[in-house]
């Protein structure tokens, strides 16, 4: 019996490696693909930056927006507590740009429960363009974003651009385990899903759109009642005949200081999201992660051949991420990369695990029940003392 195990286990370890390469496969071709001919003119842009608290490298985050090499556009930057520090550095760094159009807005007004599309909502009103750019205050944004991500929505039958998300700048472990797994199995599985399955796979923090096609949903008012409005906006465009579209430029998610403990807090978040969204590709997810499954086939069946089966799969799995960091232009020391890879791949799992058993997700202090497609319903009672998450706005 027990030989049996560890061959199930090394089976479904080496399936989990070739799920991997795949991934990297496909994130290396989307990163590499070349964009779509200009169009003919450039729209204007407006780009709407919620922000709250002070995230790592705040400012630089802001500033990028307003290097956008870009003919025509606007920055719209608010917060819905009118005595948020982020405020104060939008407005210093939006003075050092008199020649962008911007405005700042304190709003504390809600459409619905989620507190990020809350303040997009309220910061729609100043916004003059057709095209939007929903951009998380943790993102920086390179000069040519704009360009690119333009470049996809002006093709015939597209309705949204999301981009893929690059971890850098990690100054903590939790960090760097963030950043890896964002490097990976973030942007490897967008891309995948986008080239292999033509898939609709958004993650928010970087996504552009048309205002018609907003407003043809139900705008933010409708996307303010679910947890991951990001998959659901993808999921409306779709139903409006339109494609979804990943750029070919990433957008850079600076992990920063983060503790271990906050970046469990955002992955289990993420996992409920994925359980609730796409089920059936959850449920087979641990496969993503076989140096996980190596530990659990070791722990069932102790001994050499197992214990070989685990070392190959930390082996396989630490040349794969050097890989991926390679393709997307990071780098990490061996050592610090064989810690991450050690611990980013159980802490996926376990998030994975503890998904299945809760019904509830806490953000900023309150605690909201999820209902079908991410629906949030509010729980009985407030939670105090919750870990925020990383880059919530």
């Amino acid at each position: 019996m027990q030989t049996m195990v560890t061959l199930t286990v090394c089976v479904l370890v080496l399936f989990g490696l070739l799920l991997r390469l795949v991934l990297l496969l496909a994130q290396r071709a989307q990163l590499r693909a070349v964009s779509p001919a200009a169009p003919s003119a450039w729209p204007g842009v407006t780009v709407l930056k919620p922000v709250k608290g002070l995230d790592p490298d705040l400012e630089e985050n802001l500033r990028s927006v307003f290097r956008q090499d870009y003919p025509h556009f606007e920055v719209i930057l608010g917060a819905r507590d009118a005595h948020d520090p982020a405020l104060a550095v939008a407005r210093k760094v939006a003075a050092e740009f008199p020649h962008i159009p911007s405005r700042v807005v304190a709003d504390g007004r809600e459409v619905g429960p989620n507190p990020k599309v809350a303040n997009l909502a309220n910061l729609l009103p100043f916004a003059s363009h057709e095209v939007l750019l929903i951009s998380d205050s943790n993102v920086f944004l390179h000069p040519q974003t704009l360009r690119n991500m333009v470049t996809h929505l002006e093709q015939e039958g597209v309705g949204l651009v999301s981009s893929p998300i690059r971890g850098t700048q990690a100054t903590s472990f939790g960090g760097s385990c963030d950043a890896l797994l964002l490097n990976t199995f973030v942007m490897g599985g967008t891309a995948a899903m986008h080239r292999l399955f033509s898939g609709v796979c958004v993650v928010g923090k970087s996504m552009m759109l048309r205002r018609s096609t907003l407003d043809a949903m139900g705008g933010f008012p409708y996307l303010a009642r679910f947890l991951a409005e990001d998959q659901v906006c993808g999921q409306e465009v779709a139903a409006q005949g339109l494609s979804v579209e990943l750029a070919t430029l990433p957008v850079h998610n600076v992990t920063g200081g983060a503790s271990l403990v906050q970046v469990a807090s955002r992955y289990l978040r993420w996992a409920k999201i994925r359980r609730r969204m796409a089920p059936w590709g959850f449920l087979g997810e641990p496969l993503l992660f076989p140096l996980a499954v190596a530990s659990v086939g070791f722990a069932l069946d102790p001994g050499t051949v197992s214990a070989a089966v685990w070392a190959g799969a930390f082996v396989a799995q630490l040349v794969l991420s050097g890989w991926a960091l390679r393709v997307v232009g990071e780098r990490e020391s061996w050592p610090r990369l064989s810690a991450c890879v050690l611990v980013a791949e159980h802490l996926a799992v376990i998030t994975w695990f503890l998904a299945w058993l809760q019904r509830t997700v806490s953000w900023r202090g309150r605690s909201f029940s999820l209902g079908p497609r991410t629906r949030l319903d509010a729980a009985e009672s407030a939670v105090g003392n919750v870990v925020p998450s990383l880059g919530e706005v």
